[in-house]
């Protein structure tokens, strides 16, 4: 049997039944013709593929070979080295530990590269052999499909056509190199689930990032010969006027990806390096979800499930931009949508698209307001009207006369809990009378990221939290705490969705008798608590409890004191 000091590549191919003999002479007679590398003969020929060489390498040279695409990624160690130098090099960095940062490499014998990675980090290197469609996979899926994007835009003009987005409104110059770019950009936002994309002028290039899950990631950056064309290409489409780059516009777009069409609505402002462009994606679909998949706990269901089938009233929700509150009455109005109500809203835009249900946009410019809007909505016989937002006075006062009037009003407001909606009324000059003779409920909510399932790990309780999660939960060995991991099923974020936390406020007698005080809003939060309110931070703790989110979760939303 051959020494393993002396046995050389072709033996170890044979050992693991990769090749025969025959195979292997011919490609060694190649060899010496050629004077190319063994193992890249055995691929030309067919004989192997990459990654089996890679294995074998690894092995004859003992190195460990690792599926990285099961393993956990730190995303602090993504930092450390340019997506576009990961990208030149086919490299991905795994961990950190004790000044040795582990990478996985497709060349387990490139001396060169490892000098490169030790002289940019300032560490020593340990390498890992990978397969390079693993790399490739983990690069795409953390920096965006587009973390190559230097090598996309400078294609001949007569290359592949990028068909994956279409715009619906714009030119169809389809071949240009910026058309792929905003093409590409979107559709990575969208298939990454972002609800916002911003592109943001820098010094010396153009960041872009997604909002996933409430949450900000950069996934690309372009460089800044680009920033002009890129800027341009979105006004087009969106309908905005190119030639001024001074003032802020608004415009919109829409886009079809996979036989889904969503709208667009984009947003530039003036900044120190350029205009920055933001767009909102919304989805313009089906709505096919219930208070359930939103988060709504069994308890809460059948209370807001009572609320929504009374008569007539106010039901507000009250939240911050981005909490789901418009969510949220959509699946209220899918619960009581049937022939016998002619359910009308007034939205600003349309979000989500609602069969048997009339829905109606603002639109400013030929004076259709919210509160323009309601008068015409009240003379077309409703029997539940939905107002995107109670902005003004006027509005206000409106919904209340609906209410009074025997209708069912749904609306939000902007405020940070729901004792506070009713000073927010106040403020707006809305009799406390009126407040407490119209207002069923007020409903404060927020979004918290969920826990991937494929990878969170169980969590202790934090020191600096024990005593508040102790005052909530008597018997701690009930809870299930879990923190985030990440994997390759959440793109090494350790999150995966959102779910929503609640704060019902009901206008019980002793509530609407507190308001008629003219009180402030720690008074009436204080009598909701008495009567068995749960808070936002409450309800957030529940879920960490259940294991759907972590306890820094639901620090970050809802602002809790650490001790």
């Amino acid at each position: 049997m051959t020494d393993k000091k002396t046995k050389r590549l072709g033996d170890y191919l044979i050992e693991e039944g990769l090749v025969d003999e025959g195979q292997l002479s011919a490609a060694l007679d190649t060899q010496s013709a050629t004077n190319q590398p063994l193992g890249e003969i055995l691929i030309e020929q067919g004989v192997i593929s990459q990654t089996q060489l890679i294995r074998i390498l690894a092995i004859q040279y003992n190195i460990p070979f690792v599926d990285i695409e099961k393993e956990p990624i730190d995303e602090n160690v993504l930092k450390i080295i340019s997506p576009e130098k990961l990208k030149k090099w086919k490299v991905f960095p795994l961990s950190i530990k004790d000044g040795v940062l582990v990478v996985a490499v497709t060349n387990p014998l490139d001396v060169t590269l490892f000098q490169e990675l030790r002289y940019l980090t300032g560490k020593k290197i340990n390498p890992v052999a990978a397969a390079p469609e693993s790399i490739e996979k983990l690069l795409s899926l953390h920096f965006g499909a587009i973390y190559d994007i230097e090598e996309a835009i400078c294609e001949d003009e007569h290359g592949e056509e990028n068909k994956e987005i279409s715009a619906l409104h714009g030119d169809d110059d389809d071949e240009a190199p910026v058309v792929k770019l905003v093409q590409t950009i979107m559709s990575d936002g969208i298939k990454m689930r972002a609800s916002d994309i911003h592109i943001e002028p820098q010094k010396k290039d153009v960041r872009v990032r997604y909002r996933i899950d409430g949450v900000l990631k950069e996934s690309l950056r372009v460089p800044k010969k680009l920033q002009n064309t890129l800027v341009s290409r979105i006004k087009i489409i969106s309908s905005m006027d190119i030639a001024e780059s001074r003032r802020p516009q608004d415009g919109r777009m829409q886009v079809s990806l996979d036989k889904k069409n969503y709208d667009i609505r984009v947003s530039s402002l003036p900044d120190a390096f350029g205009e920055k462009i933001v767009l909102r994606i919304l989805a313009k679909e089906e709505m096919n979800i219930d208070l359930a998949a939103i988060g709504v706990e069994r308890k809460d269901d059948e209370t807001l499930k009572r609320l929504v089938h009374m008569p007539y009233g106010i039901i507000l929700i009250t939240g911050p931009t981005g909490s789901g509150k418009s969510t949220s009455l959509y699946c209220m109005l899918k619960e009581v949508n049937d022939e016998s109500q002619n359910i009308v809203t007034l939205e600003d835009p349309i979000e989500y698209e609602i069969d048997g249900i009339n829905q109606t946009a603002v639109n400013k410019l030929a004076g259709y307001t919210f509160a323009n809007g309601m008068r015409h909505i009240l003379r077309q016989d409703p029997d539940i009207i939905m107002v995107g937002e109670i902005r003004d006075i006027e509005t206000a006062e409106i919904a209340v006369q609906a209410a009074l009037t025997g209708h069912l009003v749904l609306s939000t407001l902007h405020t940070n809990n729901a004792s506070s909606s009713v000073i927010r009324l106040i403020d707006m000059k809305v009799e406390p009378f009126l407040i407490s003779s119209s207002v069923l409920a007020i409903i404060a909510q927020r979004l918290v990221r969920k826990l991937c399932p494929y990878c969170a790990q169980k969590a202790d309780v934090p020191e600096d939290l024990r005593e508040i999660i102790e005052k909530q939960f008597k018997d701690l060995s009930v809870c299930n705490f879990k923190k985030p991991a990440g994997c390759e099923k959440c793109g090494g974020i350790g999150y995966s969705g959102r779910t929503g936390i609640f704060e019902i406020l009901n206008m019980t007698p002793e509530i609407k008798e507190c308001i008629m005080k003219n009180p402030d809003e720690h008074e009436i939060e204080r009598l909701a608590l008495l009567q068995g309110m749960r808070t936002l931070q409450q309800s957030a703790l529940e879920k960490a409890a259940s294991g759907q989110t972590s306890l820094d979760e639901v620090v970050r939303v809802t602002f809790v004191k650490r001790i």
